[in-house]
C-alpha cells in the first residue's frame, strides 16, 4: 500500500507542476498580447462599439477588449472572472 501511495503522490505532484508550467506559458503569452496556446474554449462577442475576444484555458480566462467604452485591453485571471461590460 505504501508503494501505491508514493506513486500517487508523484503523479499528483507531476500534474500540478505541469499545470503551473502551462499556466505561466499562457500568462507570458497574454502579457505579450499573443493568443493562448492551451485554450479550451474561444468566443468573440460583438458590441456596438467593438468586440471582446475570450479564451478559457485550464483554470484561467483571457479577455481581449477592442471596445471604445472600456479602457482596459487585456484581462487575464482565474476561470471565474467575468467580462467587463462597461
Amino acid at each position: 500500500m505504501s508503494k501505491v501511495m508514493n506513486v500517487l503522490k508523484y503523479v499528483i505532484l507531476g500534474l500540478v507542476i505541469a499545470w503551473i508550467i502551462l499556466f505561466f506559458i499562457d500568462y507570458i503569452r497574454a502579457r505579450q498580447s499573443k493568443n493562448l496556446l492551451f485554450c479550451i474554449y474561444e468566443n468573440t462577442n460583438k458590441y456596438d462599439d467593438g468586440t471582446v475576444y475570450s479564451c478559457t484555458g485550464l483554470g484561467y480566462k483571457l479577455y481581449r477588449y477592442n471596445r471604445t467604452s472600456i479602457n482596459r485591453t487585456i484581462e487575464f485571471g482565474p476561470f471565474f472572472i467575468k467580462e467587463k461590460t462597461n
